[in-house]
């Protein structure tokens, strides 16, 4: 948690703990016999790591005041996306608001899980999707990108996955299904060896959303995705559109130290799923 900038509290840390939920008091009897961890204003955190105190608690203290939009947001996405799209098998929402955090300035962090041979078409209809959720709500949060997709991952990558390891493992320990929640388990049944870092996953909560009527636009995609010469060609334009304009807006954040540092960051604990590394 600590390698994502936030010190978790200890009722989060209690939750998704390395081999298994604990009770706070289990947890709180084991922190009393080592040195190592510090617990202060309910939070933990490692020995020379209380420089993450103050923003993790103003993170926990917006995520209060803010989650509430920012999950309407999400949700309003998901079923936009598999109305818009039913090549979509699940849309999970990721990042600080499944984790509790979720600060002003923050994107709302979806997953994606796609059809086989459209990873970069589903990407660029969620693009737009996410574009218009930003004009939407334009007078509450200004002309800035509200919705990132996080990573698309397809049914041969997600079944299993090649990448097998405790940072993988935590990313889908911190999906929160919002639509296509029976797939999510299905994937969670195709790679056991999450369930080996984290056996608590196996108990993922059922989505309260419905399955939207696809639309008008909705079922030339399902047309398209059941051709499989077309689907390819469209998926290729689609990769070459979205890589584009992927390039152009780093392109523009060039100079920003910080930005280039997350950007890399990111590549770096998302490889090899992260956008265009296929």
């Amino acid at each position: 948690m600590h390698e994502w900038g936030y010190a978790p509290t200890v009722e989060a840390l209690s939750r998704d703990l390395l081999g298994g939920t604990v009770s706070v008091a289990e947890l709180l009897r084991s922190i009393e016999t080592t040195r190592d961890v510090v617990v202060e204003d309910g939070f933990a955190f490692l020995q020379g790591h209380k420089g993450l105190l103050q923003e993790s608690r103003n993170r926990v203290e917006s995520h209060r005041a803010l989650n509430g939009f920012a999950r309407a947001i999400a949700e309003e996405f998901a079923q936009s996306i598999v109305r818009s799209c039913p090549l979509v098998n699940c849309v999970a929402l990721s990042g600080s608001v499944a984790s509790g955090g979720y600060a002003p300035r923050d994107d709302i962090d979806i997953d994606l899980f796609a059809q086989d041979g459209a990873k970069y078409l589903v990407y660029a209809i969620s693009l737009m999707v996410g574009l218009r959720a930003t004009i939407r709500h334009r007078h509450s949060f200004g002309l800035r990108k509200l919705v990132c997709i996080n990573v698309v991952w397809t049914d041969t990558q997600s079944h299993p996955f090649r990448r097998q390891d405790h940072g993988l493992a935590f990313e889908l320990l911190r999906c929160k299904p919002l639509l296509g929640d029976n797939y999510f388990r299905d994937v969670i049944r195709a790679n056991p060896w999450v369930g080996a870092f984290f056996p608590q996953i196996r108990e993922t909560s059922k989505s309260s959303l419905r399955i939207p009527e696809t639309s008008l636009a909705g079922k030339l995609v399902r047309w398209i995705g059941r051709h499989e010469r077309l689907l390819h060609l469209l998926d290729r334009v689609s990769r070459l559109a979205t890589h584009m304009t992927y390039s152009a807006v780093h392109w523009l954040e060039w100079r920003d130290g910080k930005a280039m540092d997350r950007l890399h960051f990111l590549q770096r604990v998302k490889y090899p799923y992260e956008v265009f590394q296929d």
